[in-house]
């Protein structure tokens, strides 16, 4: 089955956490993938397991976040089920259903 890997880059936390928590409510875990990258480590309310281990160390305007989302798409691309992926910051909001996403991704 295909995954979609959400790859969220933050500094400390996801802004309305509780949307996100909602949005991947009652959708099979075999359609998507977590992955977090965060600047400072503070506890998430709901992704806390999603957060990965090891941490690139960013600026802001600088080439360091290039090599952040590089590494976190070696993570993502350990699951070979992962076909597509989307880069989220922490100030991001689902406007769409999960489903509508899923479904839709092939279209384009």
């Amino acid at each position: 089955m295909n995954k979609i890997a959400f790859i969220f880059l933050i500094y400390n936390v996801i802004n309305h956490e509780e949307l996100w928590h909602m949005f991947f409510s009652n959708i099979d875990k075999e359609k998507y993938n977590i992955y977090i990258h965060y600047k400072y480590d503070e506890r998430l309310d709901f992704f806390e397991e999603y957060k990965v281990q090891k941490n690139i160390p960013t600026k802001y305007a600088d080439i360091s976040i290039v090599k952040a989302q590089n590494f976190m798409l070696t993570e993502a691309l350990k699951d070979k089920n992962n076909t597509h992926f989307i880069f989220i910051s922490g100030s991001c909001i689902p406007l769409k259903p999960f489903h509508h996403i899923y479904n839709n991704l092939e279209e384009q």
